[in-house]
């Protein structure tokens, strides 16, 4: 290894292993890591250009150097528990059921592997990522599926009536776990800014551009189903500009954003709100400018508030 690589490495792992990190995955790590980079640049410059690390170097070959540092050492993390949440935690088999077609699982989930490498190498779909993961590892699809599949309300009939999905609901929740790791896939459309991945926030765009996408996308992914690539992109585009948008898709959309920077909390304060609660309340104020379907948040708000989460 390039000796600068190496000191630039030694210097991430030391950031890595800060306690407060524990409870965040990867790329929330990494996140995190750019945003103690970017603010405290001023007072790391005087140690990073010392002689022990970097003497001589300017503060934007350094980010980069501790930047490239950073990937490596996420990807180290990152790309095992992607390939285990592909290879052994997301179920295939439900694909057989809503296209005439049969595909081997093992050609899906190879082909999801190869789309979740090209996200990880432009900035802005692996940063897009982070949301995503942390919703599938955390479990948040499966525990409201299951509160509203009880309610038989909203959501229920928008996946049963609407998206017209004849799923068992662990296959439901299997199928919006891949839609929302196909979610980020509408980046490798965008102009990417490049550097170190610190820049734009998720935007929405618009149902042309995610039409336009999802014909390259079915080239690129034929053994996968219209319906669930249209699902990943298309959870990028506002409820308000297409209503035609899957339940599906909505439900990525919304969880995905709600996992983005999410925490686990240990205890509570008493008299707090509960981290759900709070979120979908404040999230619900401003559904419009999220895109989001308030009818599926106000029904998430009132699963969180009875469910004490």
């Amino acid at each position: 290894m390039d000796p600068s690589l190496a000191r630039a490495a030694a210097f991430v792992n030391h950031l890595l292993v800060n306690p407060a990190l524990n409870n965040l995955n990867p790329l929330q790590k990494e996140e995190q890591i750019l945003q103690f980079l970017k603010t405290n640049a001023q007072s790391l410059v005087p140690t990073l250009t010392s002689p022990q690390f970097f003497p001589g170097k300017p503060w934007n070959e350094i980010l980069k150097l501790l930047y490239t540092a950073l990937i490596q050492e996420t990807d180290k993390v990152l790309k095992p528990q992607l390939e285990e949440l592909i290879q052994q935690r997301i179920s295939f088999s439900f694909i057989s059921e809503i296209q005439p077609r049969r595909v081997p699982e093992e050609n899906c989930r190879q082909k999801m592997l190869e789309l979740c490498q090209r996200l990880l190498v432009k900035p802005e779909a692996r940063k897009a990522l982070a949301g995503p993961l942390t919703a599938i590892v955390s479990g948040f699809v499966g525990q409201y599926l299951e509160k509203a599949f009880k309610d038989r309300q909203y959501v229920h009939f928008e996946l049963t009536k609407v998206q017209r999905l004849r799923l068992e609901i662990e296959d439901i929740r299997h199928m919006i776990h891949i839609t929302l790791l196909l979610r980020p896939s509408i980046q490798l459309f965008t102009e990417g800014r490049g550097g170190t991945g610190e820049s734009m926030e998720t935007v929405l765009v618009q149902p042309q551009f995610a039409a336009n996408a999802l014909d390259s996308m079915k080239a690129q992914l034929q053994v996968l189903p219209p319906e669930l690539l249209r699902g990943g992109l298309f959870s990028n585009v506002s409820f308000e500009e297409d209503k035609q948008i899957d339940a599906t898709a909505r439900i990525a959309a919304i969880f995905s954003s709600r996992a983005k920077n999410y925490k686990p909390i240990s205890r509570l304060d008493r008299g707090a709100n509960t981290p759900d609660r709070s979120w979908f309340s404040i999230t619900r104020r401003n559904y419009k400018y999220y895109g989001f379907d308030i009818k599926m948040l106000d029904e998430f708000y009132k699963i969180a508030s009875e469910s004490g989460w």
